[in-house]
């Protein structure tokens, strides 16, 4: 069917059988769409639109508050016309950023397009919230019991977050343990009485050799924003010269960097990077038992003047570093805005530039989604701290095992990103503690190598840049926890927010070592020492582990070997594409059957190929299960993950799934179902309502890391095309901007109608081009417009579906809202009545 349509940047066409689109009111939070001619005076309106993104137009038509957050990207740093516009339609500005250009803003919903409207607005963005980037493994089943039920790892989707996003693992019980504070001298004689002992991350990563040099981090300061430090932790003492609050705190009774009250988790990351205390247990305690039994027991104390105890030393990598904390999480560890890391970030560069302060080092334990790895406005920021010389490490994210899952400000080029690995004697002594029973670490993991865990984030970004860049331990670390009751405590914890710090201490030791020998060292030779110095771990790739597990004394040979030192970053390529990370040739339908055999505990196969238009179902079914068990509790098992093709965001169909035995998985246009030996099944609602979207769907079957050995299996991938016939079709192109406008007559006593709004760079092609849908449609009575959310989502295809007895009329509105590749973006709409 040829269809006409009203091009509205071309015509001004009066016409009153089809309903040319204004937005002409906001109310409630819902957008009305009225029956008006386009005039000229309209062209505000559609350039404003096409200013705003996606994810905030969503959340204006979300109708939850009357006022909403926004990032407003400027063409320069002439702040001065758009705050007066912003106070005038009744906002106010939150913050005015130095080294990027833009600002922060509030405002009320109903003024968010006319401030769009302005010629010195470039963009308009939602102030999307970041969350600390740590959390908490499902723990296996012992003795037929959860003990406790801890919620899974966060893995930071935009809307839906099912568990908690901080969960501290387990708390160490004090009783009758002494703790104490470490000078220097006494770190050097309590190193000379440890016989080499992985269990703490300066051994384990290789600190201690660097330690020998004189090298233990001083006069290098590392910036942690997060929430808080509480600077009198006995682990601490010393180490904090001071700190800002930037949290949504300010103004209220917990108010101040450096509270008890404040969340766990900055002071945790703090331990890791610079702690230098200890604490004294007599030898039936049981920390002291589970480290003796997987490595050397602590020694003796009585050279320290206390006879009778062991010293149980905890140590950060790099013990006399300085640490400033940037707060931007309240006291509830709950996610903040964007706009507020970009301040904190700036905050830190101010520090360096203009406050008189040698910033050396920002440590950011924290992360969420981006739909422009690299490019969005806190990467851009991330990477002008790095070109004055301030090194960034950040958390690669907690959205793994799947390809293509690094969060910003992981995804930044300068960053220095980081992956989680369990290391053998934590991850043992850990299950040893919790349990209470004695040799139980053994069985949970058989490894003795570190292993990347599931929830690391992995690789390529979409543009085909490496990351990660290294790993580190990022399970089951043992570190300083504070909370009102209990403000000098100890505790694990697990997630790329624990590996991140200890690559913070690892250049704060580099850093120092260059300060000292080695003239104009640049935040990238650091990076470069991290990577050809980080031990390479087998069964991983690039993706999962960057250069390899963190070798900090490797890295300082690394540094000093360098003949290259200065080195700096160049820009990001003009010209970027979608990286092809396919590796089984299924392309649209066909069938793929393989053989796993001998896959060892934590390691996986991931299967990804490319889905179409066409097609119509994902099928994978697990066969001839032999797991083999080899210890009394009977945990092995093969790990399930279905991620769709959306990118750097969350988009599980199967988040995680225990097969035991034959079992099948089915993923459809319409919903997700399995079958069989399966038990743990979580996935992510929001993906059940959407059509299959072309792109890269990637499946990983993986050996649950907590295995006793190696499980085989035979399985079988099938994807199906089912070419549709709609009942009507109608296709045309649209640039960005631009509003394609026509009516569609149901047949007579239709009472459902879906209609799929196609394209031809969808999540398949990068750059992606992101076209709108919106729905108005007649009851016999009224015209019912279909909220936004509907089909102006991220989506592709997006998709509304009517259902009402009477459906007598429908106007179709598409919108060009982003149209990469600066030609015409072609579509196609297809209707099905029923």
């Amino acid at each position: 069917m040829k269809i006409m349509f009203y091009n509205m940047r071309r015509s001004y066409i009066s016409c009153t059988l089809v309903a040319l689109l204004t937005i002409s009111a906001v109310f409630a939070g819902v957008f009305y769409i009225s029956n008006l001619t386009i005039t000229a005076k309209d062209y505000s309106t559609i350039s404003a639109v096409q200013k705003i993104s996606a994810n905030l137009l969503d959340a204006i038509n979300s109708g939850g508050s009357e006022n909403v957050k926004i990032l407003v990207e400027t063409f320069d740093h002439n702040y001065a016309p758009v705050k007066a516009l912003i106070e005038s339609l009744g906002g106010s500005v939150s913050f005015e950023y130095k080294y990027v250009n833009g600002l922060a803003a509030i405002i009320p919903v109903d003024k968010v397009f006319a401030l769009a409207a302005d010629n010195h607005v470039k963009k308009v963005y939602l102030d999307e919230t970041r969350y600390p980037l740590q959390g908490s493994p499902l723990l296996p089943l012992v003795d037929g019991e959860w003990r406790p039920t801890l919620p899974a790892v966060d893995r930071n989707r935009f809307d839906y977050v099912e568990r908690p996003i901080s969960q501290v693992n387990a708390i160490y019980q004090l009783d009758d343990a002494l703790q104490i504070t470490l000078s220097q001298e006494q770190i050097e004689l309590v190193m000379g009485l440890i016989e080499p002992n992985t269990y703490w991350n300066p051994v384990a990563m290789d600190a201690v050799h660097a330690w020998a040099l004189g090298d233990y981090g001083q006069d290098s300061l590392v910036v942690v924003i997060d929430t808080g430090i509480y600077a009198d932790h006995f682990m601490l003492a010393g180490a904090v010269i001071g700190g800002v609050d930037l949290s949504p705190d300010v103004g209220t009774e917990y108010e101040g960097w450096n509270l008890a009250t404040n969340h766990w988790h900055g002071t945790h990351v703090a331990g890791i990077i610079a702690g230098h205390g200890a604490i004294l247990v007599h030898s039936s305690d049981p920390l002291y038992q589970a480290i003796s039994r997987y490595a050397a027991p602590p020694p003796e104390a009585s050279s320290l003047g206390y006879p009778g105890y062991h010293i149980i030393p905890l140590f950060g990598m790099a013990p006399m570093a300085q640490l400033y904390a940037i707060k931007v999480f309240p006291h509830t560890g709950a996610g903040v805005s964007e706009s507020i890391i970009i301040n904190a970030i700036e905050y830190a560069i101010s520090m360096k530039l203009e406050q008189g302060y040698d910033v050396d080092v920002i440590s950011m334990s924290l992360g969420g989604p981006t739909t422009f790895d690299g490019r969005d406005l806190e990467d851009l920021t991330v990477d002008y701290a790095t070109s004055v010389g301030i090194t960034v490490v950040a958390a690669a994210g907690n959205e793994g095992p799947a390809s293509m899952t690094v969060g910003s400000p992981g995804s930044a080029e300068s960053a220095i990103t980081v992956g989680a690995a369990a290391h053998p004697v934590n991850t043992r002594v850990y299950w040893d503690y919790y349990y209470g029973k004695p040799g139980i670490g053994w069985q949970l993991f058989v490894s003795d190598i570190p292993q990347i865990y599931a929830f690391s984030s992995r690789g390529p970004t979409s543009d085909g840049r490496d990351k990660p860049d290294v790993a580190a331990t990022g399970m089951f670390v043992l570190s300083a926890y504070n909370e009102p009751e209990l403000p000098e405590g100890l505790a694990w914890a697990s997630g790329t927010s624990m590996a991140t710090p200890a690559v913070s201490g690892a250049v704060a030791l580099l850093n120092t070592y260059a300060e000292a020998f080695i003239s104009g060292a640049t935040p990238l030779d650091y990076k470069q020492a991290l990577k050809n110095g980080a031990v390479w771990l087998d069964g991983y790739g690039k993706y999962d582990q960057g250069a390899g597990y963190l070798n900090a004394y490797n890295a300082l040979v690394a540094l000093v070997n360098d003949p290259s030192i200065g080195d700096t970053y160049p820009p990001l390529p003009e010209e970027y594409g979608l990286i092809d990370i396919s590796n089984i040739p299924i392309v649209e339908a066909g069938v793929y059957e393989g053989t796993i055999e001998n896959l060892a505990p934590g390691m996986k196969h991931e299967y990804i190929f490319k889905v179409t238009e066409a097609t119509a179902s994902i099928t994978l079914e697990i066969t001839n299960v032999d797991i083999r068990v080899r210890n009394p509790y009977k945990l092995n098992s093969f790990e399930i993950y279905i991620q769709s093709a959306k990118r750097t965001m969350y988009a599980y169909w199967i988040e995680t799934a225990n097969v035991w035995g034959d079992a099948e998985f089915v993923i459809t246009d319409y919903g997700t179902t399995w079958s069989g030996w399966v038990t743990g099944v979580y996935y992510d609602p929001s993906t059940l309502e959407t059509a299959i979207e072309p792109g890269y769907v990637k499946i990983v079957i993986e050996n649950d890391w907590t295995s006793s050995g190696p499980i085989s299996c035979d399985f079988r991938i099938e994807v199906t095309a089912e070419p549709t016939t709609p009942d009507d079709v109608y296709s045309g192109t649209v640039e960005e901007g631009e509003w394609i406008v026509f009516p569609i007559t149901p047949p007579s006593g239709t009472e459902k109608v879906i209609l799929e709004l196609w394209w031809e760079n969808d999540w398949s092609t990068y750059p992606t081009s992101d076209l709108d849908m919106y729905i108005e449609w007649f009851n016999g009575t009224d015209w019912i417009f279909e909220p936004f959310v509907e089909g102006a989502t991220l989506n592709s295809p997006e998709r509304v579906v009517i259902e009402a007895p009477t459906i007598e009329g429908i106007h179709v509105y598409i919108y060009g809202y982003a149209v990469w590749t600066g030609q015409p973006e072609n579509w196609v709409l297809k209707i099905y009545y029923e």
